[in-house]
């Protein structure tokens, strides 16, 4: 049996069980204080060493979870606006779980190919987190606009538009598979 490591801030009971753990010594684990029982199917390790990222816990509280919007736009540096709660993608058939109370989550609830297409999956050591890529995020952002303010999507689109390492043909491809081609292109004319 191996030992709980501390280089990842939230394990599952199956992760748990592969290791060795039965439900027993997971009981006792969790009496001890070692694990942190946060639902039927997560844990969260107590003697966590590493940074804490409110995107570690996405996948415990929205299994199908994508970080999005404002969120995801932060993570790349594309806004100074910060959102309140992390925003969170999810399939339009999921069912909308309850928010938990930290770190604060707010969901969008998509369609496809809105909620599949640019997922793409961040590691940091032992953790991890789906997250769109740049362009659908900027895509997204643009879409919701009225929502989230025409500042923030004016910004995100500004800010990518500076970034070396854009893909504008990516990005207007998303752009026409998701209905908003003519909205960026039209921005695009006057940020270019």
């Amino acid at each position: 049996m191996t030992y709980l490591t501390t280089d990842k801030q939230f394990v599952s009971v199956s992760d748990l069980h592969e290791a060795g753990y039965s439900n027993y010594k997971i009981k006792q684990l969790t009496a001890k204080g070692d694990i942190v029982s946060i639902n039927r199917k997560w844990y969260e390790v107590a003697g966590y060493s590493g940074e804490i990222n409110d995107f570690y816990a996405v996948r415990v509280y929205a299994e199908q979870g994508v970080v999005c919007l404002l969120s995801a736009a932060v993570y790349y540096g594309l806004t100074t606006y910060r959102p309140v709660s992390v925003e969170v993608a999810l399939p339009r058939s999921a069912r909308v779980p309850a928010a938990p109370d930290w770190p604060p989550m707010r969901f969008y609830r998509m369609s496809e190919p809105r909620f599949s297409l640019g997922i793409v999956t961040v590691k940091e050591g032992e953790n991890s987190f789906r997250i769109y890529d740049r362009e659908k995020t900027v895509c997204d952002v643009i879409f919701y606009r009225n929502k989230l303010g025409l500042e923030a999507a004016t910004e995100v689109l500004k800010n990518y538009v500076q970034n070396s390492d854009r893909d504008i043909n990516r990005l207007m491809r998303y752009a026409e598979s998701l209905h908003v081609k003519t909205t960026i292109q039209q921005y695009l004319e006057v940020l270019l």
